[in-house]
Formats: structure tokens, sequence, C-alpha cells
């Protein structure tokens, strides 16, 4: 419990910091409707929030602690290992492929409940996320040999 609450109040503190930052972001006469400060005060917003419900959380929690072990703790290495993988490859296969690769294996590691719904959740997230990206924001994406 103690560990949750020390995150959380590390995390409103980070929002608070984040929130400050934006705010000392100068306005220009250039800035539209939501300005400059606008995303970072949303993002400072939406971590304090979720600090607030990590600390409620384990305010509520009656449960006896549990401990860690050396496999819990080389599980959670696997997380950042695939995001990592699907960074180093994207330069070679491309945005969609690697990133469907990455919700494939995310889901997978996560425990999904078969492959056919692993893979069609990997081509319909990609496909979204590639359409999102590079059609709809113009955000220039790593083709691959494509």
């Amino acid at each position: 419990m103690w560990r949750e609450l020390a995150c959380a109040c590390f995390g409103l503190a980070v929002a608070a910091a984040a929130w400050l930052g934006a705010d000392a972001i100068p306005r220009s006469a250039l800035a539209d409707a939501v300005g400059a400060d606008g995303l970072p005060k949303r993002i400072a917003v939406a971590l304090a929030l979720v600090s607030g419900w990590i600390a409620a959380r384990a305010l509520l929690q009656a449960s006896a602690p549990r401990a860690a072990t050396a496999g819990f703790h080389a599980r959670a290495l696997g997380v950042p290992a695939i995001g990592l993988l699907c960074i180093w490859m994207m330069p070679w296969v491309g945005y969609p492929l690697a990133i469907g690769l990455l919700l494939a294996a995310a889901a997978q590691y996560y425990g999904a409940p078969s492959r056919a719904r692993s893979a069609l959740f990997a081509v319909a997230g990609a496909a979204l996320l590639w359409l999102l990206f590079s059609r709809v924001l113009g955000v220039p994406l790593p083709g691959g040999p494509f």
C-alpha cells in the first residue's frame, strides 16, 4: 500500500510541475483557442486523475501485501522489451508491420484468449493507427520496404 501511495504522490507532484511548466509557456498572438499550453495541461490533469485513482485504490484495498518474486520482475521487463524491439525494427519493416507485430505480441504477452483474435486485433489496430497518424494527422512514418 505504501508503495502505491508513494507513486501516487510522485504522480501528483509531476502533474503539478507539468501544469506549472505549461502555464509558464508564453502566450502568442498566433495561438489558437487551445494555445500552446492546452495539451500539456490536459496531460497534467490526466496524470493527476490517474494518480488520485491509484491513491484511492491503495487506501481502499484491504488485501494483504503480496511479495514480489524474481519471476514477477522478469515478466515486467518483457513489456518494455516488446516496445524496444518494435522501435528497433520499425525502420526496416515499416510502421504498419512493426505496430501490428507489437500489438500481436503485447496481446499474447498479456494472455489473449486466442491467436486468431490477437491477429485480428493487431491488423485492425495497426491499420487504425496508421490511418490516424499518416493520413489524418499527416505524420511521416517509416514505410520500410513497401
